[in-house]
């Protein structure tokens, strides 16, 4: 049977300082799933987690995985082994459930996990780097999450990491009317932030590596090419950073030289914001944290968000019972499958010894009639064929289809012992 494994660090284990370090880059992402030393593969990298899926004939040691994280960031095993959680067989299912139902992340039963897992397995199974197994395993734990949001209400009662920075935005300001916000990054994470800041404010900036995707929203804020961030920066009184960047985008000095900047001129005196807040939504971070340090600024990463208190807790954890079933029932339907998986091995094998066999009868048989023309020979070899696929199909394919895994194996050993 192939073995499923995994390796991961998430916001649980690490924080953001240590998790930007093991954020896996499309292109390095790209290579290593054309190129993978593993029967089956899947890299699944968000702001909240970097995790390794793996499907195996052969035994692993999951420290190799660990190893084989640290050799994708380039980054030390010693220094880093302690960070990860490792899992394999049963518990790899139970977890990447979990994960994609969104009961594992830092805003409990949020979407956007959802749609992250959907992009990463898309990219494996593209690029064949993933087999049977962890095609089965992806496509349950994608199946069972669409059923937990459509047949219970936890996914509305949810909130995603927009909506909690949206809320850390409110509890800074208490009214967004006449306050301006610079987005930088539109891609998914920002869009969303845009409807929530859309919601209490207009006067909204947006950058975007290519200008024109900001353009795209030019309905409802001022575009700005990305080159030209730090003259929007120093005037806005919110900053909200979701670009994907290896290195940060806002540095301390020159954040600091916009802010003079925008509070020498006449016009700026008046609007300039008294205190500034700057959300940084991105793994690895867009800014360097330290611009938390100048006066009147407030620094706010992904891990601070934490602090928020969960908004209708008691609903939440109703919905939740409702979801756990759901997701005890799909986990159950993988684990049959996976067992089920190895056993019909086994029975195609004693499907075609049964086929072999009545070949070999029906040659015996026809090795004593020789009279017989040509034609009905091959009439009488396929008869003798079509009767052992059907006495397969009933006493073998049926069998397992219709009873336990347990009941099934009891019953492929007694075959066995006949033989």
């Amino acid at each position: 049977m192939r073995k499923i494994y995994m390796a991961g660090m998430s916001h649980k284990v690490a924080e953001i300082a240590i998790r930007e370090k093991f954020y896996i880059p499309m292109d390095v992402k790209t290579e290593a799933l054309s190129h993978s030393p593993f029967d089956e593969l899947l890299i699944l990298a968000t702001c909240n987690r970097t995790e390794v899926y793996v499907a195996s004939d052969r035994d692993l040691d999951t420290a190799e995985l660990v190893r084989y994280v640290c050799g994708l960031a380039h980054q030390s095993y010693d220094d880093f082994a302690k960070f990860f959680y490792t899992k394999a067989g049963e518990d790899v299912v139970h977890h990447v459930m979990n994960v994609c139902a969104g009961l594992d992340s830092v805003a409990m039963g949020e979407d956007q996990i959802l749609h992250q897992i959907d992009r990463a397995y898309e990219t494996a199974h593209q690029l064949k780097a993933t087999g049977n197994s962890l095609n089965k395993l992806f496509q349950s734990a994608i199946h069972t999450t669409k059923r937990i949001k459509t047949e219970t209400n936890l996914s509305k009662l949810s909130c995603n990491i927009p909506f909690l920075a949206m809320k850390q935005v409110q509890k800074t300001f208490d009214d967004l009317e006449n306050r301006t916000v610079y987005i930088v990054g539109l891609g998914e994470m920002g869009s969303l932030m845009l409807k929530y800041v859309q919601e209490n404010t207009t006067k909204i900036f947006a950058s975007s590596r290519t200008f024109t995707n900001a353009e795209k929203f030019g309905d409802v804020l001022t575009p700005v090419r990305f080159e030209d961030r730090y003259s929007v920066v120093g005037k806005s009184d919110v900053l909200i950073l979701c670009s994907a960047s290896q290195e940060p985008i806002i540095t301390k000095e020159k954040f600091e030289k916009a802010i003079q900047v925008a509070e020498s001129t006449e016009v700026a005196q008046k609007t300039a914001a008294s205190k500034r807040l700057v959300v940084d939504l991105a793994n690895p971070r867009n800014a360097e944290s330290s611009i938390g340090d100048l006066p009147g600024v407030q620094y706010v990463c992904v891990d601070d968000l934490k602090q928020i208190v969960s908004e209708n807790r008691r609903l939440r954890m109703i919905e939740l019972e409702a979801a756990q079933k759901i997701l005890q029932q799909g986990i159950e339907d993988f684990m049959q499958w996976y067992r089920m998986d190895d056993i019909a091995k086994d029975i195609h094998v004693f499907a075609e010894k049964m086929v072999a066999t009545a070949n070999e009868e029906s040659e015996k048989l026809l090795r004593s009639l020789p009279d017989v023309s040509d034609a009905d020979k091959k009439r009488i070899q396929m008869m003798y064929e079509r009767f052992a696929k059907k006495m397969a199909n009933d006493y073998l394919y049926k069998i397992k289809d219709s009873n336990s895994v347990e009941d099934v194996l009891t019953y492929l050993k007694c075959l066995r012992k006949c033989n």
